[in-house]
């Protein structure tokens, strides 16, 4: 399914700021949660299931603006990390934190990194 969003990117914008959301109530569970099925105790598996939808929005809609198009990238991003602090910076979008990592990152996630760098510089 492809959104198409009547006013712009509002659609992404909604999805990001609701994922930004849950990852941070994410990060701040305690270790123990509660009883672990497959891995994720309660608390975890409702987190991730609204990331999950958040970024499914994000991935299903068409950007219409080079910040809509940049958000779709960052959760490309996310995906191609690894270590809570490279996922804390791609997560609220910390370009100059992961731009320092270029050459240390998979060819993937650089190229993600230059197609950012491209369309900041057509929002400038």
């Amino acid at each position: 399914m492809v959104l198409h969003t009547p006013r712009g990117d509002a659609a992404i914008e909604a999805a990001w700021a609701c994922r930004e959301q849950a990852y941070a109530a994410y990060n701040a569970l305690p270790d123990n949660n509660g009883p672990v099925v497959n891995g994720y105790g309660p608390s975890e598996r409702e987190m991730w299931a609204i990331i999950d939808e958040a970024e499914e929005t994000i991935r299903a809609a068409v950007a219409t603006t080079a910040r809509g198009a940049m958000l779709q990238l960052w959760c490309a991003m996310y995906n191609s990390v690894s270590g809570r602090e490279d996922d804390e910076a791609v997560t609220q979008g910390d370009f100059a934190a992961i731009d320092r990592k270029d050459s240390g990152l998979d060819w993937n996630a650089r190229l993600m990194l230059a197609a950012i760098r491209s369309l900041q510089a057509m929002e400038a």
